[in-house]
């Protein structure tokens, strides 16, 4: 057989095993060794000058291993094209982070822990951030951040009352906990895997690890992509779908540290969430239009720049230093504390009203 009939081959073993991978695994991971051994035969059969095609070809053949869960025989193949082949540079940084991912997958398969299968990759680039080195604070906010939206999606699949104040409960942490894990740099970069940790005491689970995973990156895809439609559709409750809304935009990089964050699925996912100033903007329009309270007669938008000093959510105001004066800002008790308290003490641009009398009433709140 040919390279192109042992690809084309391959693929057609590999489609089989993803349609069943959900409702029959162990079959499916039968066909994926089948189609890895398919790619690897193919590989065998690539002219060595035509490079681009060994480098699409290796990094299937390893991908396929990897989804067979032949992580072994995945690592060797890697490992010998890296050392023999003349690789494209984007294959063998393919090569480079499959590798990184599944001695992740090892690490977690060995511990204690029971985790869903993969997890998510999560970089940053751009700005101030280094190959494999970023700012620590901007690193703890975004990660603070994934975690504030996934125990909502949590929350949002329980159908518990929309949360303004407080961190999630300790029940709705016990269905399952986020892991965060090295990735291989490339820019900066984590993974995070969802431990499976259990049932809740207070009330059954409506929905599995799985299921939490799934709708979660769903709801990053939907507020980055379509946050009008699909995310109105998928979270029809306004307050859940605004504190989604406001939770990824504020993943989003304003320009000042980094110009980009990229989420995908696993490492094989062609088809990431990315987060850039463009998708901001397009949060910040629906954001501006569905959930921010109207002008009223007699009254100016401003928005204060300065460094966020001081919330108090039960009394309902938040005090702010411009230029070394503080300046206080009502009515912000429908602000839920995800979302404000991660801004604490540092720079932040908030909307206001200002009434004739000079009294400012809160808007909307955003990073600096």
């Amino acid at each position: 057989m040919s390279w192109a009939e042992f690809h084309q081959e391959s693929e057609r073993l590999a489609a089989q095993a993803q349609g069943l991978a959900l409702t029959e695994p162990d079959s499916a991971q039968k066909l994926y060794v089948e189609a890895a051994k398919a790619e690897a035969s193919a590989l065998m059969d690539v002219d060595i000058f035509k490079v681009r095609t060994l480098g699409i070809t290796a990094v299937s053949a390893v991908a396929l291993w990897f989804k067979a869960r032949e992580f072994a025989e995945a690592q060797r193949l890697a490992h010998r094209i890296l050392g023999e082949a003349d690789l494209p540079v984007f294959a063998r940084e393919q090569l480079q982070v499959l590798l990184q991912t599944i001695w992740s997958e090892e690490v977690r398969q060995k511990a204690d822990a029971k985790f869903t299968e993969g997890a998510f990759l999560v970089s940053v680039e751009g700005g101030q951030i280094l190959t494999g080195g970023a700012p620590l604070d901007l690193v703890v906010s975004k990660v603070e951040l994934l975690q504030s939206i996934f125990f909502r999606t949590v929350e949002f699949l329980q159908h518990m009352p929309h949360r303004k104040r407080g961190k999630a409960s300790f029940d709705v942490q016990k269905i399952c906990r986020p892991w965060l894990f090295q990735a291989a740099p490339g820019s900066y970069q984590f993974a995070v895997a969802i431990e499976d940790v259990g049932q809740g005491n207070l009330f059954e689970q409506v929905a599995t690890a799985e299921e939490i995973k799934g709708t979660f990156v769903s709801l990053l895809h939907d507020a980055t992509e379509d946050p009008n439609k699909s995310l109105a559709e998928r979270v029809p409750d306004k307050e859940y779908r605004g504190t989604f809304l406001k939770l990824t935009r504020a993943l989003a990089p304003t320009g000042n540290d980094f110009s980009v964050m990229t989420i995908r699925r696993d490492a094989l996912d062609r088809n990431p969430i990315m987060l850039d100033a463009s998708s901001r903007k397009v949060m910040a329009d629906v954001i501006r239009k569905d959930f921010t309270k109207p002008r009223a007669s007699g009254e100016t938008e401003d928005t204060l720049n300065g460094t966020l000093r001081a919330v108090h959510l039960d009394q309902d105001w938040l005090e702010i230093s411009v230029d070394g004066d503080h300046k206080k800002v009502y009515g912000v008790g429908e602000t839920v504390d995800d979302e404000i308290g991660p801004l604490m003490n540092r720079p932040v641009a908030v909307r206001v009203l200002v009434q004739p009398s000079g009294r400012m009433t809160f808007v909307d709140i955003e990073a600096g």
